[in-house]
């Protein structure tokens, strides 16, 4: 059974690009839902409850990191990545206090799978992660 995934970016090429890393990862993960802003995202994640939920950080309406905190807080087992642009210490150490999987560097596609396939290992697993366990070495 395929893992299913929500991806959330506002940029229409960013979030195609992101799909298809997942698609052409040649692991047994699909996207059942894509969202343009932190509020769609919410919704979808409520609707779809995915296995795996992967985030821009700077989105309309609703951030990727106020979108988390609502997501976690609806559907706590879900492991969610933060995919971005702007990734920073300080943002690493806001995702692991909200107990978030992990925070990503765009544009590191190796690194987003990698961390994909720890955060659904866990996730499996019952365990949990810290971003500095997702991130690469």
């Amino acid at each position: 059974m395929a893992i299913r995934v929500l991806v959330a970016d506002d940029h229409d090429g960013a979030r195609a690009g992101i799909v298809d890393i997942i698609r052409r990862s040649g692991e047994d993960w699909s996207v059942c839902s894509e969202a343009v802003d932190g509020w769609s995202a919410v919704r979808l994640a409520i609707e779809h409850n995915p296995d795996l939920v992967i985030l821009d950080v700077r989105m309309p309406k609703l951030d990727g990191m106020q979108a988390a905190l609502e997501i976690r807080a609806r559907l706590p087992g879900i492991p969610i990545l933060l995919y971005t642009l702007l990734a920073t210490p300080a943002l690493e150490a806001a995702a692991q206090m909200a107990g978030l999987e992990g925070v990503v560097p765009k544009p590191d596609t190796a690194a987003l799978i990698a961390a994909m396939r720890r955060a659904v290992r866990r996730q499996q697993s019952g365990g949990i992660a810290s971003p500095r366990d997702v991130l690469p070495t």
